[in-house]
């Protein structure tokens, strides 16, 4: 079979699975990959920022001998289409709380809640029917932005940083490939 990765574009969207994560390894796709984990609608589209910072080791005469990545940052960021306010609780550390009687769900802000990891799973499926998965364990420590207008729909922008609760894993992207690709 002949190498197209030089000149394979990727085009499209994908499928976000957000899920509370407290293990120690990172689940497999058919346990992470559910309905009940499936945020809804997205919209405008996802990013993945992975940010290193380097150190330089200069010589007596200022010159780079070598460089070697002290600190690694990976962020992911998407916009919530869908409205589940259980899903937006990931992206917090407020409560949900549900009261029956009076028909409602509350997300209460406030008080000393701890951050809570979240397990982000973003699948792409390529023109060959082949998907693209990134995988993060991180927080929402950076929150998140709504805006109600009255002529657009309300999208909930939001930023998950990873940490490494997995050893020596902080994000991941696997590709589904032929044997011999």
């Amino acid at each position: 079979m002949a190498d197209t990765t030089n000149n394979e574009i990727i085009l499209g969207a994908g499928e976000l699975y957000m899920q509370k994560f407290a293990g120690t390894e990172i689940p497999d796709d058919a346990t992470i990959e559910t309905e009940a984990n499936n945020v809804g609608h997205t919209q405008g589209g996802a990013s993945f920022e992975y940010k290193p910072t380097p150190y330089e080791v200069k010589n007596s005469y200022g010159k780079t001998v070598k460089r070697v990545v002290t600190e690694e940052e990976c962020t992911f960021k998407s916009g919530l289409l869908t409205w589940d306010l259980n899903k937006i609780a990931l992206l917090t550390t407020a409560t949900v709380n549900e009261d029956a009687t009076k028909k409602i769900r509350k997300l209460t802000f406030g008080g000393n809640n701890p951050m809570q990891n979240v397990l982000i799973r973003f699948v792409h499926e390529k023109d060959d029917k082949k998907k693209i998965r990134l995988t993060l364990v991180g927080t929402a420590g950076n929150g998140f932005t709504m805006s109600f207008t009255g002529d657009k729909e309300t999208v909930i922008d939001a930023e998950i940083t990873a940490v490494e609760v997995v050893k020596d894993f902080l994000a991941s992207i696997e590709e589904e490939i032929e044997v011999g690709e």
